[in-house]
């Protein structure tokens, strides 16, 4: 009897101090993945704002490149023959006007030709180059079309990046009371300042390249020939085909 309760006695004992050792190995455990977790974040909070932002901003712009509108700057030159310069300038003169664009610049030789630089909207672009055409007669024709949407995206991240840093950097230079801190936290604003205005001033350019098409219209003075012009014309196209035949 005394043998069996030693036993019992033994066996719950081993029980208890199994189940004291589960507890207290599972509080080791919890205690462990808290700390972990805790370190991760800290670790991650400390990390450089830019590259916690890399990967959702890069997916992000990844998206607003497929999503977006198209930044597409397009440039022409039309090339015309016209038999009278000035009444072929009027009427390219009227048609930008009517496709509400503008004359950026004009030059040209003095009875022989003339250029006109010509900004017309985006949307009026192809309506202007189908009625220049009807000026005169074509002579040559270029067309260039660059694709500047993600450079649009990405100067526009940069500068709301650079906003933000200028505003912490203006905070820091309000709490800082050293001379030697101050200058250094105005060196730095002035650095972040000129970056901003760089690429302000490289996105207004692109938007008004965007908006606003270009097209460079000449017009050259069509040669006119008398009756001996067209005769000797004709005994010169017989004797080109006597030598050069086509092949």
């Amino acid at each position: 009897m005394k043998k069996t309760i030693r036993t019992s006695l033994l066996l719950l004992a081993v029980s208890v101090t199994i189940t004291l050792t589960g507890c207290a190995a599972t509080q080791s455990n919890n205690e462990s993945g808290f700390g972990g977790q805790a370190f991760a974040m800290e670790s991650q909070s400390m990390q450089p704002a830019t590259l916690m932002r890399s990967s959702p901003q890069l997916s992000k712009m990844s998206s607003d490149v497929s999503e977006q509108e198209r930044k597409l700057i397009r440039r022409s030159w039309l090339t015309m023959g016209v038999k009278d310069l000035a009444q072929a300038e009027k009427q390219a003169k009227a048609i930008v006007e009517q496709k509400t664009g503008y004359i950026q610049n004009t030059h040209g030789e003095q009875g022989k030709s003339f250029n006109l630089s010509i900004r017309v909207p985006q949307n009026q672009y192809v309506p202007a180059l189908l009625e220049l055409r009807k000026v005169g007669v074509v002579i040559s024709e270029n067309e260039n079309v660059q694709d500047v949407t993600t450079e649009f995206i990405d100067n526009q991240a940069r500068l709301d990046n650079l906003h933000k840093l200028r505003n912490r950097i203006q905070l820091l230079l309000n709490r800082a009371d050293r001379i030697e801190d101050l200058l250094k936290i105005e060196r730095e604003l002035n650095r972040t300042q000129s970056e901003i205005d760089r690429l302000e001033g490289r996105m207004k350019y692109l938007k008004g390249q965007v908006d606003y098409a270009s097209i460079e219209f000449s017009a050259e003075k069509q040669k006119t020939y008398g009756p001996l012009g067209y005769f000797f014309m004709g005994i010169w196209w017989g004797i080109e085909k006597l030598f050069v035949w086509e092949g």
